[in-house]
């Protein structure tokens, strides 16, 4: 009896099989190091928003001895020429993950006087986590 003896050259499937899932851990490790970096870059984006939107805001107080009285005079304000036709901050203040509030507020339409302002970027801006509040 003559066995012959088999020369391929190749790989079983039991070595394909570990490779596999070794390919798949990297692959996970990689996409959650990858998810987490963006999450700091857009925490820092809307901490970034946030300081330029307060800055735009003093200048506000500055000229009107008040702060706007809602979010849409904000937007308004950043995307107007006294408000230095910033549109891309106006625009980005505009989006739902950010909010404002003003305080302190006396008087009736038109002529309302607000004393101060909360300003929040939610977490679902940065992948959750907590909000990030600027006050004056």
């Amino acid at each position: 009896m003559h066995i012959k003896k088999s020369n391929s050259k190749g790989f079983t499937l039991i070595e394909l099989l570990i490779v596999i899932i070794i390919i798949g851990i990297l692959a996970a490790i990689a996409f959650v190091a990858y998810s987490g970096s963006q999450n700091r870059a857009k925490k820092a984006d809307a901490q970034a928003t946030l300081s330029q939107v307060k800055s735009k805001l003093g200048e506000y107080n500055a000229d009107k001895s008040s702060y706007p009285a809602d979010k849409a005079a904000v937007v308004t304000y950043l995307q107007s020429a006294e408000g230095g036709n910033n549109t891309a901050l106006g625009t980005k203040l505009g989006n739902a993950g950010y909010e404002y509030e003003a305080t302190g507020c006396t008087g009736t339409a038109p002529d309302v006087i607000c004393t101060g302002f909360e300003l929040r970027a939610l977490g679902t801006l940065f992948g959750g986590g907590a909000t990030i509040e600027v006050t004056n």
